[in-house]
């Protein structure tokens, strides 16, 4: 049975190269040239499952050309197994490919339409041979090694290697970011404009040098460029020459300041009624480390206003703490006017994800983010939104993006932590924040009574979880706690839910809400990740004020 075959070749349009091709036995083609590409059709109708040679295309560059980038192809088909495609590449002595050769076949057993192979190559010219100035044969430069992996915050030595032939001259030149050069003389970086000149390689073939970097505070990168000298004889080998220019040999590397990962805490809900916070936690390592930072975190909070109880609690004196009270923000811009609704455009969605709360000038409700679309650069989110700028979101408004966890801190920074004795069964840690007991005493005896009148009511909170004790509280009823706040004038009453029985100067002991907390924990960071990052601990998540 005779199947009907059309396929299709694409090769690059280069004036430094030269395409042929020779259509198979009973194969017809039609060539269409474009200003990039050349497209070719083949059609042929060969017998199922019989396998036939559809073309033979030849790469051959021009005089004074090679592919350094020899010729390679990609075939787009339902139908791959199909081809069989052969190479044949001619190098010249210097073992720069100067021709390649293709040989398609192609067998199936059905129909097949459309199927297209693209070729894609690089050339460039041939390094001059001879000296311009005395027509004498050029020596070369044959490699240039030194390592260009990231130098680290506090710099060090990097060593390199020039090899080439005897009495092959050379220059070598280090350019930093701010333009500083590289003074091989005092191993320093200079504004003046200095370089290694003319250096010659002597009878073993090899050069030997040391580049000193320094310590940096922001990211720097070195350009290092090769150059031999032409006009004393010398060439760089075309293995090590930029792709756009002979008389080259570049390369860079980077240098990162150290990453700083900040720790503070904040409450966006009753940030007035707090005294004086406690300082930052600050961890310091080298971009992208990975070795374990761990610190213990102990931070001690007093208001000056109302008492703290516990936002999540499993007793008087134990609160939680979670990953997820870690917060980490980032800022995206908004991307032109969009008609009121849930869908919000942006510049771009890049370390956003599902579950991330909003805030900015137009925000309205307490959003966030349901879903997003990464080729829409745009968002779904849970509260409708006023998107066209008067009085909502406007165009280019800043819009700040939060939520809390490592993995979250990880997709903005790559910074990763964890926190110790966490509970599988709750995620949280038992008793890492705790509440100062409030100490007072019995002003005027109490005869039989829930009425008892105190020195000093402050911080003390009327609650089912704020129990009070000591001498001559009764102790048939179990943790009597405090009912109500029924002060007047200048007394601090309180109602208690029983009767008790005290004199007066009584010590008492109130605990469950107070105006002082402690939050005590372990943290370590085990990525710093790649860039400087703040995680913000949220205290409204676990100290309630009121």
């Amino acid at each position: 049975m005779a199947l009907a075959i059309n396929l299709n070749t694409s090769t690059q349009v280069d004036l430094n190269h030269a395409v042929s091709i020779s259509a198979g036995s009973n194969v017809t083609a039609s060539t269409v040239a474009g200003s990039f590409f050349s497209k070719t059709n083949y059609a042929l109708t060969p017998n199922s499952a019989t396998q036939v040679t559809v073309a033979t295309i030849t790469f051959t560059a021009s005089t004074d050309y090679y592919y350094y980038k020899q010729p390679v192809y990609s075939i787009k088909s339902p139908y791959k197994s199909a081809y069989k495609i052969t190479e044949t590449t001619t190098k010249d002595a210097s073992n720069r490919t100067t021709s390649k050769v293709f040989v398609i076949k192609y067998t199936n057993t059905v129909n097949s339409l459309g199927d297209m192979i693209s070729f894609e190559h690089k050339t460039k010219a041939l390094p001059t041979t001879k000296n311009i100035l005395n027509s004498n044969n050029l020596i070369e430069v044959k490699s240039f090694e030194i390592d260009s992996s990231d130098l680290q915050s506090f710099g060090g030595n990097r060593s390199f290697v020039v090899k080439g032939t005897e009495l092959a001259y050379f220059n070598l030149k280090i350019t930093r970011s701010n333009g500083d050069t590289y003074n091989f003389t005092t191993s320093t970086f200079t504004s003046t404009a200095t370089e290694l000149t003319n250096q010659v390689i002597d009878s073993s073939g090899v050069y030997n040098g040391v580049v000193s970097f320094d310590e940096v505070a922001s990211d720097d990168i070195y350009t290092i460029v090769l150059s031999p000298n032409v006009s004393l004889g010398t060439t760089l080998n075309s293995n090590i020459q930029d792709s756009t220019d002979q008389f080259k040999s570049t390369v860079t590397i980077n240098q990162y300041k150290i990453i700083t990962v900040t720790l503070t805490l904040a409450s966006t809900s009753n940030s007035s009624h707090y005294n004086s916070l406690p300082s930052d936690v600050v961890f310091k390592a080298e971009r992208n480390s990975k070795q374990n930072i761990t610190k213990r975190v102990s931070w001690d909070l007093s208001l000056s206003a109302n008492s703290f109880t516990f936002a999540r609690g499993y007793g008087a004196n134990e609160g939680g703490v979670s990953d997820i009270d870690f917060r980490s923000s980032i800022v995206k811009v908004k991307n032109g006017n969009q008609s009121a609704g849930t869908t919000v455009l942006l510049d771009d969605v890049d370390s956003l994800a599902v579950g991330m709360s909003f805030t900015g000038t137009g925000v309205t409700g307490a959003p966030r983010i349901v879903s997003i679309s990464r080729e829409a650069k745009s968002i779904v989110v849970s509260v409708s939104q006023n998107a066209q700028g008067s009085g909502g979101m406007a165009n280019d408004a800043s819009i700040t993006f939060t939520y809390g966890g490592s993995s979250i801190s990880k997709l903005i920074s790559g910074c990763e932590f964890k926190l110790a004795n966490v509970s599988a069964a709750t995620g949280y840690i038992y008793k890492a924040a705790s509440l100062s007991p409030v100490k007072t005493a019995v002003n005027g005896a109490v005869s039989n009574s829930k009425i008892v009148n105190i020195d000093s009511e402050n911080g003390i909170k009327a609650a089912a979880t704020t129990f009070v004790s000591g001498l001559g509280i009764d102790a048939t009823v179990v943790a009597p706690h405090v009912d109500a706040n029924t002060h007047q004038s200048t007394d601090h009453r309180l109602l208690l839910s029983a009767n008790q029985t005290l004199d007066d100067n009584t010590p008492l002991v109130f605990t469950g809400s107070s105006r002082s907390a402690n939050i005590l924990f372990n943290i370590t960071v085990n990525n710093i990740g790649n860039k400087d990052h703040t995680i913000t601990f949220n205290l409204d998540t676990v100290l309630t004020v009121s």
